[in-house]
Formats: C-alpha cells, structure tokens, sequence
C-alpha cells in the first residue's frame, strides 16, 4: 500500500473507531450488585461486587450496613466491543465482615450517571452462629476471659486469650488489644500447649496479661479479632491464587473473641498509713548483726513481697530511733512474670549507726495494702528486734601536758608527748605552696566543667529512658535476639518456630510493635513504612516465609540458619 493510501485509510479507520465509542456510549448505564454468598457465619467473609457501567468516573454509594463492617477491596475497569458497541464499566469489591446473626437484607447501592439516579438490586443473606455449619464442632475458635468482672480499682485482673486449632493456618494476622482505663503489663511470651475439649484434642495458643483497672465505673474490653487463612479438608487442588504452601485450597476466616465488660469497684475508705497496694503482700525485716559497738554500722533489711501492683511497692516508713543516725541505701526489685500473674518484691536497706551505748529497740514496721480476697485492709508487720550496743573500745582520756605545780593562774607544763608532727618541724617548713604550672592549671579549670557535662549527659539519657520505655526496648532489641540465638545454637532449642519468633521479635522492639502477633506481611508493611530499603526489607520477608514454610514441614533450613540470622540482625539494628 502506498503512502498516499495509507494517509487516506488511517483517518477513516479513526472515524469509524470513535464512532462504535459513540454508539457504546449511547448504550443503558447500570448499576448492578453481586454477592459471593448468600449464607455464612461470624467468622466468614463476604464479598460485594458493586459494577458501574456506562461511567468510569461515578462511584456507587453503599446501603446501610450496621451488621457489617465494611472494607475497601479496590476496584477494577474493563472495556468490551460486543456486536459493534463498546462499553466501558467499573467494579467495585468490598469485603463484609458479619458483627452479629440473623437474616438481613442488603438494600439497593446508589449512583448518579449523567443526571441519573441509579439503583441495584436488594437482596438478603443469613448470618449463624460460628460453627453452626452442617452442624459440625468447630476445628478453629478463640476465647477471651477475665479472672474476675467486679475488680476493685488497683486489683490484679487476668486476662486469657486462647486460640484452638486443629486445622492449619497461615498469615495469622491479631488485632492490636485494647486495654482503655487499665494498666497492663505483659505476662510472658505467647505458650504453645495442647489440650482436649469434647473428647478431641487442640493446639491451643495463649497470651496472658495483667490489667490494673485505675478508675471505678463500667469499662469494656473490645472484642478481639484474628484473621488467618485456613486449609481446607476433603477438597480437590485448584488453580486459585489462594492456594497455600499446603497445596490445598485456603479459606479466610475471621475469628472474634467476645467483648468484655467490668464493672470496676471503689476502694473502701481507707485507714491512715494506707501504702496504695491492692492484692496480697508480706512484710520482713532483718539485721546483719545483733550486737555492736557504739558508732560500728548495723544493716537493717526490709523486704516486702507479694501478688498484686507489686510494680507500685512504696519503703515502708520506719519508726522513729533515738540517738541512731539512719543512712538511706539504693532499694532493689525483682518482678515475676508468670501465667499466675504478676508478682515480685522490692527491698529497702539502711545503716543504721547507733550512738549511745545500751540496750536498742527497733520497733515494728508496718505496711497497709488492701486484700481483695478478703474485702478488707490489712497490716503486714515485722517483729521487733532487740539490739545490743556495746561503748566503742580504745576510748580513753588523751593527756599530752602536765602541770608542774597546781596554781590559780598562769602555770608552767611540762610536754608528756607529742601528736602527729609536721613533716618540716624547723623553720624552713614555713612558706607558700609551689605555684601550678600552666597545664596544670588549666585541667584544675577544665576537669569540674567536662565532670559537670558527663554528669548531665547521663542524667539526660537515664531520663529519656524513664520517660520512654520503648527507647530502651530499641536500645536493648539486637542484644536480647543475640542471647536468644545463643541459646538456640547451644542446642537449648532449635526449632523453626524460635527462630522465627526471635526475628519478628526484634523486628517488634524496633518498631514498638507487639512481634509475637507480626506475620511475614505485617513485618514487610512496617519496615516499608520506616524507610528501611527494600532489598534489606525483602530479605526480613523472605527469612520469615522460609522459617514458617520451614515449620510447617515444606521445606528445610541450614545448621548455620542462626548464624545467618544473627548476621542480619546486626545489620538491621544499624540501619533501623
């Protein structure tokens, strides 16, 4: 073909292009919704497909669902040229998470196009209980409970979330809890047990903490969530892209724990003395000698220990000791994290220096604390301790003169000894100290400035260590993953599932995030976020889906994996 003939067919082909466009166009708009089920349970996903066709600009706004919670699963556009007429349309996905059961009817989504209200079609769908299908038992299900619904302010409460299983999963992705109202501290690493209910045994989960409710009045725990993919049984091997490292086909599952509420009570009114502990504690105290001489130094121990806010443990007072002087000494503390609960002790130690001989008495120390078991205050008192104060050997009149004849007046002495001399006793002893030189005159001048700064540097830091707990949790990430690798590597343990745990640890303490509940994609998402550069960021990934396929028995991992491990650590703690 001819250059003459080819400008001549390329705008006729133009022409007749814009003119099936046109004749699209001119095609019906519509609005049409398409639900993935119509049946399902609390734990199960709906999607809704919303598509728009004849605009490619107009967004369809969604009915009222208050039985659902609701999020975006994007969209996507697709063009057609079906019998000479083009269309163009627009589907939008949401994902309908059920909050309760029931039969609801999903009303009619909205759009305008061209001055055109739109809508689709309703239709209804039926919510059970969670393990209601075919009547069967559940092989995936988590609990949540408190030890106890009416705390008083300051008590202890327990609180217990459980994961049962007996299918697998994989990308278990639990929801941040929330503990609005109560002071909460960390009971431990996630435990891994089993155990049988109904007959048949799980793998269970647990994650245990400690919460100190700190106002009176109702308060609610929100209901916790847990989203995973699960492998399902007795079904043939598709091509879907949800197909899992099993090699079978996977189903979303969203798992809820049940709200909780407390009703929070007020302490009784108080006696005078009350220490603002709340639980069970003891009181005792100790000498490190019973028998002394006068000015000699005896230590006094005073131990108090227990169950409950043992984080809020204030120094018993103590009495007050005639003709003892009492020097202070730094107080120690050891706080027990078991699945118990919350325990521990702090100890408080003094010098105490008598000055007068005798018989001393240190009289009871008591301590006040509230006993929720028994809906009362209680005292914790140390026995009195009786000590015995000898006078200071070697303690005698000091004569260095003598009176030569006994006189009213002036009188002449006579020198039985002398004291410490002076080095020169002549008079060449006498004169001014040698002047500095210059050098040592200016470190006399710098020495107490640099001493002053290094003072307030530290001062600053171990502020901004209280001020910011998770400044330290950063500080200290890199060492506690290196002592947990030593440990693997020394044969204590050498289990994928550890190694695992130890990265999404660290990755955790870096971040300020809880790593226990990180899966491969959450850490992936937040050390994007933090600027982290993506080849080091697919490296973490990667080691994570290759420690969990590892753990699930489909693939293997090195005898030097902890080694390789610890390597990458070092590198992260650098650039994080």
């Amino acid at each position: 073909m001819s250059r003459d003939a080819r400008a001549v067919v390329r705008p006729a082909v133009a022409l007749v292009l814009l003119t099936l466009l046109a004749a699209g166009g001119a095609r019906a708009a519509s609005l049409e919704a398409e639900i993935d089920r119509n049946e399902a349970t609390l734990e199960d996903r709906l999607v809704l497909t919303l598509t728009v066709t004849g605009s490619g600009s107009a967004e369809p706004t969604l009915p009222e669902l208050a039985a659902f919670e609701i999020l975006p699963a994007g969209q996507s556009k697709q063009w057609n040229l079906i019998n000479g007429r083009a269309s163009t349309s627009v589907s939008y996905r949401y994902v309908l998470l059920p909050l309760e059961t029931g039969e609801f009817v999903i009303g009619p989504a909205v759009v305008e196009i061209d001055g055109e209200r739109l809508a689709s079609q309703p239709f209804s769908v039926r919510i059970r209980a969670a393990g209601a299908a075919s009547g069967q038992q559940r092989d995936l299900f988590l609990t949540t409970q408190l030890s106890t619904t009416t705390p008083y302010v300051g008590e202890q409460v327990l609180f217990t979330w459980r994961l049962y299983r007996r299918a697998r999963i994989a990308d278990a992705r639990l929801d941040p809890f929330e503990f609005d109202g109560f002071l909460v501290e960390d009971l431990g690493e996630v435990r891994e047990f089993e155990t049988r209910v109904n007959g048949r045994t799980f793998m269970v989960s647990e994650i245990r903490k400690a919460l100190f409710p700190q106002e009176r009045g109702a308060l609610v725990i929100p209901a916790t969530r847990l989203t995973c993919e699960v492998a399902q049984r007795n079904r043939r091997r598709s091509n879907s892209v949800f197909d899992d490292m099993f090699g079978r086909a996977t189903e979303t599952k969203v798992l809820r724990g049940d709200p909780l509420q407390v009703e929070v009570k007020a302490l009784p009114d108080s006696p005078p003395g009350f220490s603002g502990l709340v639980g069970s504690f003891e009181l005792e105290s100790r000498v490190s000698q019973t028998e002394m001489q006068v000015g000699e130094s005896v230590t006094l121990t005073l131990e108090v220990s227990g169950r409950g806010n043992v984080q809020m443990i204030p120094e018993p007072p103590l009495p007050e000791l005639a003709a003892v002087k009492v020097y202070d000494d730094k107080p120690g503390s050891s706080i027990k994290r078991q699945p118990s609960g919350l325990s521990g002790s702090r100890t408080f130690r003094k010098a105490l220096v008598p000055q007068a001989a005798g018989r001393l008495t240190l009289p009871p120390v008591r301590l006040v604390y509230f006993d929720p078991a028994a809906d009362a205050y209680r005292t914790a008192a140390t026995a009195e301790i009786a000590l015995q104060v000898l006078p200071a050997e070697g303690a005698e009149e000091l004569r260095l003169t003598e009176t030569v004849a006994p006189s009213t007046g002036k009188v002449a002495v006579r020198i039985l000894a002398e004291d410490i001399l002076p080095v020169y006793a002549g008079i060449d002893g006498i004169g001014g100290p040698a002047r500095p030189t210059p050098a040592q005159l200016a470190a006399m001048l710098l020495l107490p400035l640099l001493l002053y700064l290094a003072a307030l540097a530290a001062a600053r830091r171990r502020h901004r260590y209280r001020q910011d707990s998770g400044l330290e949790r950063r500080r200290r990430a890199l060492a506690r993953a290196r002592r947990q690798l030593r440990r693997i590597g020394s044969g204590g343990g050498n289990t994928t599932e550890e190694l695992s745990r130890c990265v999404r640890q660290f990755v955790g303490d870096k971040l300020g995030l809880e790593g226990a509940a990180l899966t491969a994609a959450d850490a992936r998402h937040h050390l994007t976020a933090s600027g982290l550069q993506q080849d080091r960021v697919d490296e973490v990934g990667g080691l994570l889906d290759r420690l969990e396929a590892a753990h699930y028995g489909s693939a293997g991992i090195s005898e030097n994996l902890p080694e390789q491990i610890a390597d990458l650590l070092r590198r992260l703690d650098r650039q994080l």
